[in-house]
């Protein structure tokens, strides 16, 4: 009797490492996820974009997740295809709609958009920025809204802040 006792606690404590080294190994682990955008540095903050509002006053950071899409030049049909899908996925967003707020960056700012003399140099994109003001994520315009709502969920999902 007491050596099955002893072999069932060997079993019981060797069991389970056994296993985790099997799938290890064999690459069975759980799934590795990345983000769909393009993950950028970390140090990159949104007060260097020097944003201004219709007024010409500087924008404010609040404490919401911003989606910023930089437009230089003249709104093109890929442009308007994501100002339509902005609205699209902030719909989708369901309960967390309220966490995310988002603006189109021109240089001369109307409405829902806001200005930026450096956009030149931010090229056509969608940008990401967290309740801080860091930038996280950036989008090409080229890339589906599927990817960006796919993200946004995660962040949103395992974010306290916002």
């Amino acid at each position: 009797m007491n050596r099955r006792i002893f072999c069932a606690v060997w079993a019981v404590g060797l069991g389970p490492l056994l296993l985790a080294v099997l799938l290890y190994f064999l690459n069975l682990g759980p799934i590795q996820t990345k983000p769909q955008g393009q993950l950028l540095p970390p140090g990159q903050h949104l007060n260097s974009w020097q944003l201004v509002d219709e007024s010409g006053e500087s924008h404010l950071l609040n404490p919401k997740w911003r989606l910023l899409m930089t437009v230089p030049g003249v709104c093109d049909q890929r442009c308007d295809y994501w100002n339509h899908q902005l609205k699209q996925v902030y719909t989708a967003l369901g309960k967390d709609r309220s966490r995310v707020e988002w603006y189109q960056v021109v240089g001369e700012p109307t409405g829902r958009q806001l200005g930026s003399e450096q956009l030149a140099r931010l090229g056509a994109a969608l940008w990401v920025v967290d309740p801080h003001g860091n930038l996280v994520l950036r989008y090409s315009l080229e890339q589906a809204p599927q990817d960006l709502l796919k993200d946004l969920r995660r962040l949103l999902k395992v974010s306290r802040i916002g």
